[in-house]
């Protein structure tokens, strides 16, 4: 990963945040984080996280609002379709990323040689995701902290993590403001799905407010966002997945280490890359 980020994608805008992880309990008592574990640097972009994904794919062609809902395999190539069976192009081999169930919905719409769809959908099926809300609160009040994030530690909280976002630089906010995240824990997420945006932020802020130790009640604004696939339970058979390689199709995510973590995901992807490197296709 280090490699990656320092080497072979561009790393200007990369910087240290220079703050550790520290840890709250379900009573909202705060300690330090690993030591060693915060002896690393915590890498983050100016532009934001998502700078990682885009110059991940910065040589690749991507097409934006297409619904892939189906492969068709015709001669030795495939054909992607959208939902109304129109094709958006074509492909000697396809890698699959979607979340587990995700991609074992497309596998079953999908037509392959020798009809090893049931079994490799049973595959992508197997890992159990959790779910993720996040929400996001804007305040016009400065929060600072000697660290950047809390982690729930004893996972009896139903915020697994908040997020200072602020502390990683003054592009993330005006001076004198503060930008805080807090990621639900999967129960806490599961049993709040359906809740209003208003009446979960006004929770969240109640339960923010008991952990940092100020008021928190009225954010400026806020957004919610919600994961359906955040955190898989366990990982996919990869060596039943190795089969859909006959066909031309391949799989890489979280779903192939049973963990949520996006170095693993990305490790993934990078193996996927090299089977399909050695076969003469990237």
């Amino acid at each position: 990963m280090q490699q990656l980020i320092h080497t072979e994608l561009a790393a200007d805008g990369l910087f240290d945040i220079g703050r550790p992880v520290w840890l709250f309990d379900q009573a909202g008592a705060i300690v330090p984080g690993d030591p060693l574990l915060n002896a690393e640097p915590q890498w983050a972009y100016t532009a934001g996280i998502n700078q990682l994904a885009k110059r991940l794919a910065a040589d690749a062609e991507v097409r934006r609002e297409v619904r892939v809902a189906a492969l068709r395999r015709v001669g030795d190539a495939w054909r992607i379709q959208t939902e109304d069976g129109s094709d958006v192009g074509q492909a000697d081999m396809v890698l699959l990323t979607a979340p587990g169930p995700q991609s074992a919905a497309f596998v079953a719409a999908s037509g392959l040689a020798g009809d090893p769809r049931p079994t490799l959908a049973a595959a992508l099926e197997r890992p159990v995701y959790r779910r993720c809300l996040t929400l996001t609160l804007a305040y016009d009040q400065p929060i600072d902290r000697p660290f950047y994030a809390l982690l729930n530690s004893d996972r009896q909280h139903p915020i697994a993590w908040i997020g200072l976002e602020h502390a990683k630089g003054d592009r993330r906010c005006p001076a004198g403001h503060s930008l805080l995240i807090a990621q639900l824990a999967p129960q806490a997420s599961t049993e709040r799905w359906h809740v209003a945006a208003p009446d979960l932020a006004a929770e969240v802020a109640e339960w923010l407010s008991g952990v940092l130790g100020v008021d928190l009640r009225r954010p400026l604004w806020h957004d919610r966002q919600g994961w359906r696939f955040a955190l898989p339970d366990a990982a996919a058979d990869a060596q039943v997945l190795a089969a859909g390689s006959e066909a031309g199709l391949f799989f890489a995510g979280d779903f192939l280490t049973g963990q949520g973590r996006v170095h693993l995901a990305i490790e993934s992807g990078r193996r996927a890359g090299i089977v399909l490197a050695q076969a003469g296709i990237a």
